[in-house]
């Protein structure tokens, strides 16, 4: 009989360990995320100064309105002071936005957009950086 409750006194002690180790991992991954991605949560204006090969920068602004629809206004900062402008509709999907007419998509992080490659691959390297539009306050 000691024997039976040694045992049980084993697993629920084991079971007790393995319930803590599964929820500090679990909270430790729920601490990294912002929460779940809604279009609600996009809305807004987005700013950046995006790299360029033969200007200082590009002035990016871009606006997610409510009807899923945007606006995408760009200057070539050094280059010339015109200002060019998109209009089009935009969509979400597993956390990654697509603005129609252009080939590109941004991945949606806390607070700002990061630009991915025409692969759809985060763009790496020393310019990496300068890939991302932050929400403006």
């Amino acid at each position: 009989m000691r024997f039976v409750v040694y045992i049980s006194g084993l697993f629920v002690g084991l079971f007790l360990v393995i319930g803590c180790i599964n929820t500090r991992t679990n909270a430790s991954i729920e601490s990294n995320k912002f929460g779940a991605v809604t279009e609600a949560r996009l809305l807004g204006t987005y700013r950046g100064n995006l790299p360029c090969t033969d200007c200082d920068a590009i002035a990016t602004v871009l606006t997610l309105g409510s009807n899923r629809t945007y606006t995408l206004e760009y200057v070539y900062v050094g280059k010339s002071p015109e200002a060019f402008s998109k209009t089009g509709t935009w969509a979400l999907e597993d956390g990654e936005l697509s603005l129609d007419g252009l080939d590109y998509k941004y991945k949606v992080e806390s607070s700002r957009l990061r630009q991915l490659d025409l692969s759809g691959n985060e763009i790496t390297g020393d310019l990496a950086q300068r890939y991302i539009l932050h929400i403006s306050e």
